[in-house]
């Protein structure tokens, strides 16, 4: 009678952890899952609200989180260890787990902005963003005026709308292939540049100034004590906007610009 019992207690606590290691890589697996849709889909301010409130429910619910995480660990460790068809079939689903999280900490990296990202994303974009510029100006009425678009996940935000749907969907695709959200410029001289705006974060954007004819020393000197500016070329201009909360400067400025000048 011992012995059976002993074999019954056995049985049950097998089940138990077979059990408990399928449902915490399934959830792992399945917010994994969530969060990486998210961050290829959502705009930044969007994608960082949604993770926050992942976060915040899973703060919340502490004493659910971490006994799963700990049953992943647990899970992971067996699964590399054991031989059985559940090791086998679960250590799957742990490699995915771990390729989905690199994806999602790819993803989130390239949502994020400084002066090195933009550095780097200029030098890939720069002739192509020279070609969007003209496209804008071009899409402009004669007569003049100012063309200012930011466009969206499914739709756009129109300051000075222009005739042609198919010119705007065009604008979009142009800029969509240059990794950016939206364009500023105007054929009327108000400005010697067009702004392309790079991303989001928040409410602070990241925008391209490109000049169409070079700044002098004296200008870049100038903007350079702009704090939300940072001069990168002869014709191209870094720039920082701010929101109504937060900081009001270009964060990283003095080191980007020390490491230029080595």
């Amino acid at each position: 009678m011992t012995h059976n019992r002993r074999n019954n207690l056995r049985n049950n606590r097998t089940t138990f952890l077979r059990f408990m290691r399928y449902m915490s890589v399934s959830i792992v697996t399945a917010i994994l899952l969530l969060m990486a849709v998210i961050v290829s889909t959502a705009n930044n301010s969007d994608c960082d609200f949604a993770i926050f409130i992942l976060i915040f429910i899973a703060g919340i619910l502490v004493f659910i989180t971490i006994p799963i995480i700990g049953f992943w660990i647990y899970s992971l460790v067996k699964s590399v260890k054991g031989q059985t068809e559940t090791d086998r079939l679960l250590l799957y689903l742990h490699i995915a787990d771990i390729l989905l999280l690199g994806l999602i900490i790819y993803l989130s990296h390239r949502l994020d902005c400084n002066a090195e990202v933009m550095a780097e994303h200029y030098e890939k974009y720069a002739h192509e963003m020279r070609n969007v510029a003209k496209y804008a100006r071009d899409m402009i009425p004669d007569g003049g005026g100012e063309l200012v678009y930011e466009f969206g996940d499914n739709h756009y935000v129109s300051h000075n709308p222009v005739p042609s749907d198919r010119q705007l969907n065009d604008l979009r695709v142009k800029l969509d292939s240059i990794d950016c959200i939206g364009i500023e410029t105007d054929n009327q001289g108000r400005r010697d540049y067009t702004a392309i705006r790079f991303r989001r974060k928040g409410m602070e954007m990241y925008s391209f100034r490109l000049y169409d004819i070079a700044l002098t020393p004296a200008q870049r000197d100038s903007m350079n004590d702009n704090e939300c500016l940072i001069v990168y070329n002869d014709s191209t201009v870094f720039e920082f906007g701010g929101g109504a909360v937060g900081v009001q400067y270009f964060v990283g400025k003095q080191e980007f610009l020390d490491g230029l000048e080595k």
